[in-house]
């Protein structure tokens, strides 16, 4: 794990102070016989001033050692990204499959099932541009989704189909793979929401509200988690909007019943993805703070 420049730069100082010819070069004749490492750090502070020549280009060094370290963390969070989506049968290798899954109708590809690979591989017919795979305790739950960030959709009824017929071709054998792709989850919210009517008016505020709302979900990975008391945060960034008192939160996933939402827990969207519902199933109370 990469070092702080203050730590490194600390360790410098420390060696300079224990160095025999740099004591007698630069007048420091303290005794440093039992010192710890803060007591030699505090006797260079004091003869070596923070300007000086010798002190600033150990600064530099260290940074330039805290950037290498930094860069070989980098380094190593890359490959291990790499390793985790090319390791047959990993949750990175079903969503690395899963985008590079090719559909266009009456279309054959060339799919090898040794290799995973397209005779023809062509960028503009992968239509998976969301993956999240995870272990359901009896196999794997795969979710996908079409579309760009905002415009999530899900597949068809023939891209469903024809991902299905394709991921359980690729898959280690007697590994169940359920593949989830439906609507965004819904979120049906009650609470009041106190705005400065010096700035808004109710319908400005209500609008701001739902903006920041669906900016916030927007924002969410794929299959990451809602978190009340953030969107709450988001809401109160606001200048304009005061206070926000939240009394209920829901969600619904493909058309069932809306399930609460606690205040203080998280919500993994079923579908991967959420949005607002409509106004219809809000009960969103704008009150002017004077």
């Amino acid at each position: 794990m990469a070092r702080e420049i203050k730590t490194i730069h600390n360790g410098m100082k420390v060696e300079f102070v224990r160095n025999d010819v740099l004591r007698t070069n630069f007048g420091i004749d303290d005794d440093i016989s039992g010192m710890d490492e803060n007591a030699l750090v505090a006797c260079y502070d004091s003869h070596i001033s923070v300007v000086s020549v010798v002190n600033s280009l150990m600064f530099v060094v260290a940074t330039c050692c805290a950037l290498v370290e930094n860069m070989m963390d980098w380094f190593r969070e890359d490959v291990n990204r790499i390793i985790s989506g090319e390791r047959y049968g990993h949750a990175g290798w079903f969503e690395q499959r899963a985008k590079y899954f090719q559909y266009e109708e009456n279309t054959d590809f060339g799919l090898n099932e040794q290799t995973g690979m397209y005779a023809t591989e062509d960028e503009t017919y992968r239509i998976i541009r969301h993956a999240s795979c995870r272990d359901n305790g009896f196999g794997v739950l795969l979710k996908v989704a079409k579309g760009e960030v905002g415009a999530l959709s899900p597949l068809n009824d023939d891209e469903k189909t024809a991902f299905v017929s394709y991921i359980n071709r690729l898959k280690p054998a007697g590994v169940p793979v359920t593949v989830v792709t439906q609507s965004a989850d819904l979120l049906k919210l009650k609470m009041a929401v106190y705005y400065n009517p010096t700035i808004y008016t109710e319908v400005g505020a209500t609008a701001k509200v739902k903006e920041v709302i669906t900016n916030y979900l927007t924002d969410i990975d794929f299959n990451g988690e809602f978190v009340t008391m953030t969107m709450v945060d988001h809401l109160q960034q606001i200048s304009g909007i005061d206070i926000v008192e939240v009394d209920e939160v829901y969600a619904q996933y493909a058309g069932n019943t809306f399930e609460r939402i606690e205040y203080d827990s998280v919500y993994t969207p079923k579908a991967g993805y959420m949005k607002l519902a409509n106004d219809s199933e809000q009960e969103l109370t704008m009150i002017a703070h004077v």
